[in-house]
C-alpha cells in the first residue's frame, strides 16, 4: 500500500533564504514528508548554507519542483491548507494544526494535499489566499505570533506525522476535484456573469467571493462538470437570444 504521506506536499512561496529551505527540508525528512514544491525560489539547490542546514535531506531537494505561480503549483491538488498568522477579509476558516493534520491524513488517502507556507516577510497575496480551502494558524504565547519558515514547517508536519501514525482508516468518500478543475469552473462562472452584463468590469470583490466560495467546496470532477455545463448553456442562450417556448402535451398532440 502506498505511503499516505506521499500525497502530502509542502509548498513554499518565494522563499528568500537558502538556509530556511535547508532547515525546512530537514524538518520534512524528520516527519516523513518528501514532496516539496517551490514558487519562484531563491537559488538553493547547490548553495552551501542550504546543504549544511538540510543535512541528509538532499534527496528531497533533488526531487523538488519549481513553479512560476502558486496557482501552477496547486493545479493538481485537491485540498489546500495555508499556514498564516494574519487574518483579514479574505482569510477566514481558520483551523489549528491538529485539525489540519486530521483533515490532511483523511483526504491524502485518495487525494493530493498541499500545505502552503508563504513568503518569510509578507506571507501570501490576497489573490493567492483565495486558492486555500482553510487557513492554519499556530497558537503562540507572545504578542508577536511569528515563527520562521522551518519552525512553522516542523510544527505543522509533526501533527501530520502523528496523525498518520495513529490513523490507518480510509474513509469512504468520493475524490475531490483538483484545483485546476475548480479554476476552470470559476472562469466559466465569471464569463457567465459578464455575459449577463454584471457590473464589475474588473476582477474585483465579487470575483474574489466566487473564488473563495467555490474553492471551499468538496465537489468531484463530475460535480464541476454539471456546473460547467449549466454555465455554458446559459451563456449560449444569452449570446444567441433564443426564445425557448415550452409546449404542453395537449399542444403537442394538436400539432
Amino acid at each position: 500500500m502506498k505511503n499516505i504521506l506521499d500525497n502530502i506536499h509542502v509548498v513554499m512561496v518565494e522563499p528568500q533564504n537558502p538556509g530556511n529551505i535547508g532547515s525546512a527540508v530537514r524538518a520534512m525528512k524528520t516527519m516523513g514528508i518528501s514532496k516539496l514544491r517551490l514558487v519562484n525560489p531563491v537559488e538553493y539547490r547547490d548553495v552551501v548554507e542550504q546543504r549544511k542546514l538540510g543535512y541528509r535531506s538532499q534527496e528531497i531537494v533533488a526531487a523538488s519542483k519549481e513553479y512560476a505561480t502558486l496557482a501552477d503549483a496547486l493545479a493538481d491538488i485537491s485540498l489546500v491548507l495555508l499556514t498564516t498568522t494574519r487574518d483579514g477579509k479574505w482569510k477566514k476558516d481558520f483551523i489549528l494544526p491538529q485539525e489540519a493534520a486530521e483533515m490532511s491524513i483523511q483526504r491524502a488517502a485518495k487525494e493530493k494535499v498541499a500545505i502552503v507556507f508563504g513568503r518569510e516577510d509578507s506571507g501570501v497575496t490576497i489573490e493567492e489566499s483565495q486558492l486555500a480551502n482553510y487557513c492554519v494558524t499556530v497558537p503562540t504565547a507572545v504578542s508577536y505570533p511569528s515563527l520562521n519558515l522551518a519552525q512553522a514547517v516542523l510544527v505543522v508536519l509533526y501533527e501530520v506525522y502523528k496523525m498518520a501514525e495513529g490513523n490507518k482508516k480510509e474513509l469512504p468518500y468520493p475524490k475531490t476535484a483538483e484545483k485546476r478543475h475548480f479554476a476552470r469552473l470559476i472562469e466559466n462562472v465569471w464569463d457567465l456573469m459578464k455575459s449577463l452584463e454584471f457590473r464589475e468590469p474588473k476582477k474585483g470583490l465579487f470575483h474574489r467571493s466566487i473564488k473563495r466560495t467555490i474553492n471551499r467546496t468538496r465537489w468531484t470532477t463530475a460535480d464541476i462538470a454539471v456546473f460547467d455545463r449549466v454555465c455554458k448553456q446559459v451563456r449560449w442562450y444569452v449570446d444567441t437570444r433564443t426564445t425557448i417556448k415550452e409546449t404542453t402535451p395537449e399542444e403537442s398532440n394538436e400539432s
